[in-house]
């Protein structure tokens, strides 16, 4: 399966450790900004945002699973989550988390394609994937 993963910046490293597990065992990664240096601030990196954003858009439209670490402050991550509800919507060939207790603030969190899960090894269990070899990182 294709993995996208959206959070805050602040979880990169711990979304890093998810994604070597997850190719470990032969599932690919789609989110990319987890290898990124920050191109804050955004309009003084211009040519590098618009190539990024870009490669997010067509990411997020490749992917099978996307999966949305909640927090209280956000920006990005929810326009990912809207691009996949479209995905959605069109084709329905995604599936929706929100891992997290930060899930259920806005409408659009409350879509009946989202499902909510408490933390990663939740989600992991409902996608079948054994985690009893490794420690799954907190990330809300």
């Amino acid at each position: 399966m294709k993995w996208y993963f959206a959070s805050r910046m602040r979880h990169k490293e711990k979304l890093v450790e998810v994604s070597d597990f997850l190719k470990s065992k032969n599932e690919t990664i789609l989110s990319q900004w987890i290898y990124e240096d920050s191109l804050k601030p955004y309009d003084q990196n211009i040519d590098k945002v618009n190539v990024l954003s870009k490669k997010v858009v067509s990411n997020l439209l490749d992917s099978d699973i996307f999966v949305l670490i909640s927090d209280p402050e956000g920006t990005d991550m929810f326009i990912e989550l809207g691009v996949c509800l479209a995905k959605k919507e069109l084709s329905k060939n995604i599936k929706i988390y929100i891992v997290g207790g930060y899930a259920k603030r806005s409408l659009m969190q409350l879509h009946p394609d989202i499902l909510h899960v408490k933390d990663i090894k939740e989600l992991f269990t409902l996608e079948n994937i054994d985690t009893q070899e490794v420690t799954m990182p907190k990330l809300s």
